[in-house]
């Protein structure tokens, strides 16, 4: 694919991201606000339904152009195939799943959203290829005839009963391209491989294999619970917000106040350098939407190493959680997200 369309898909990523973040946001508090779930108007639900589409397009474009950042972290093989197979059958597509756990699996050395997206794309793949085919079956296992252990995990959907007519060329749907490649994308960033095989009009297998890691005990991220109203007030006061999109910036706001907080949002570099260098004491946490704010033509990032060097940064983007150039570690929280994520980064950020 030519370089330009990869940066066409990143910026259709970055605009998709800001859109769920936003909408998902109204659409939660929307449910939460309803006295009573059971009159809960069945366009609310409808409308979370369509986000979750939105989201699931969104991470595979981003995908797709390459644009997602790889992520460190193992996953349990066994959780990751059973979510996937759960979210199959949410998906009321009338498969038929057949699976069974495998024993004693050392965990996948691949961030468990990663090994989450690719698999949900494998398939997606797979059913674009043999549309009508309803038998799924999943098998999981350890392989150790490469170099290093690796975890094998096989999709293969099948007819059960007499295959249909074989189209001219069923794998050249531009769908089938995105979700694929995307999913190829996911499994080779993280230093797996993903092959694919077909025989049209009767089955069509994928085998995705990632390096086997150590199992290692995971510290426990942190809970939405910290970050729900009635939270102890924290002894810093400030979050200065800097985000362009009103949308984004009024839930971030929201959920901040929540925590006791004092929240100041600005959508430009000089209003935050502002009120950093007047009351610099005031804040313990900048939310910044892009790391290109940082720069040091942005004159932010001076300012905060003089001002206040101890300011927690959290960018609302891609990319590892690196210092910038020689300022304070950076965490992230990438978009889009939906209420219960941002609690949730939030809460670990300022723990």
């Amino acid at each position: 694919m030519a370089l330009e369309a990869r940066r066409l898909a990143r910026l259709l990523g970055e605009e998709l991201a800001n859109l769920v973040s936003g909408v998902e946001g109204q659409a939660q508090n929307l449910i939460r606000m309803a006295p009573d779930r059971r009159q809960l108007p069945r366009a609310a639900e409808s409308l979370l339904a369509a986000v979750q589409r939105l989201r699931t397009l969104h991470t595979k474009v981003v995908a797709f152009g390459q644009g997602r950042t790889p992520a460190a972290g193992t996953t349990c093989a066994n959780a990751v195939v059973g979510s996937l197979g759960d979210d199959l059958q949410q998906m009321q597509l009338g498969l038929e799943v057949r699976w069974e756990p495998a024993p004693a699996l050392p965990p996948l050395r691949v961030a468990p959203d990663v090994a989450r997206d690719a698999l949900l794309f494998v398939a997606s793949a797979l059913l674009r290829a043999e549309r009508g085919a309803t038998q799924l079956s999943i098998q999981t296992e350890l392989c150790l005839d490469d170099d290093e252990p690796c975890v094998q995990i096989e999709l293969a959907l099948e007819w059960v009963t007499e295959a249909k007519a074989v189209p001219s060329d069923p794998l050249a749907e531009p769908a089938f391209t995105l979700d694929l490649e995307a999913a190829n994308n996911l499994v080779t960033g993280q230093g797996g491989a993903l092959s694919l095989s077909h025989l049209p009009g009767h089955t069509v297998r994928a085998v995705v294999r990632w390096p086997a890691a150590p199992a290692a005990s995971e510290a426990a991220p942190g809970t939405a619970d910290a970050l729900r109203p009635g939270a102890p007030v924290h002894r810093y006061g400030g979050a200065l917000l800097l985000e362009a999109d009103p949308a984004i910036r009024a839930m971030l706001a929201s959920e901040l106040k929540a925590t006791g907080r004092a929240v100041f949002a600005c959508a430009d570099v000089a209003a935050a350098r502002a009120l950093l260098e007047a009351t610099p004491d005031r804040f313990e946490l900048l939310v910044v939407d892009h790391a290109q704010r940082l720069d040091a033509d942005a004159d932010l990032l001076p300012t905060i190493r003089c001002q206040v060097p101890d300011l927690k940064i959290c960018v609302l983007g891609p990319g590892d959680a690196a210092t910038a150039r020689g300022g304070p570690p950076l965490h992230r929280i990438h978009k889009p997200f939906g209420v219960d994520e941002l609690r949730r980064a939030l809460a670990s950020v300022l723990a």
